[in-house]
């Protein structure tokens, strides 16, 4: 799903991250792009380049992830390795 924002766009994506080399996976892909990455898992949202904020999640399940900025196109088509099956 795509949303304009102002002049940002915002990409809303599902993502499974069961594993914790997944989560660092996830951690070390998002902070190559400048856009901004929110993880989101029932009411908690946290910032999709922090591990510890990941690990808070409930991660059995899959999590929503929303990327804005000009590069969120780039990362958002990067996350086929995360998708749920």
């Amino acid at each position: 799903m795509k949303k304009e924002v102002g002049y940002s766009m915002t990409i809303e994506r599902q993502v499974k991250l069961e594993k914790l080399t997944q989560v660092c996976d996830f951690v070390n892909l998002a902070s190559k792009y400048s856009c901004d990455v929110k993880v989101k898992s029932n009411n908690q949202v946290v910032d999709g380049k922090s591990i510890l904020g990941i690990l808070t999640l409930s991660l059995w399940k899959p999590v929503t992830v929303w990327a804005s900025g000009e590069d969120a196109e780039e990362f958002i088509a990067q996350l086929g390795p995360f998708q749920p099956q």
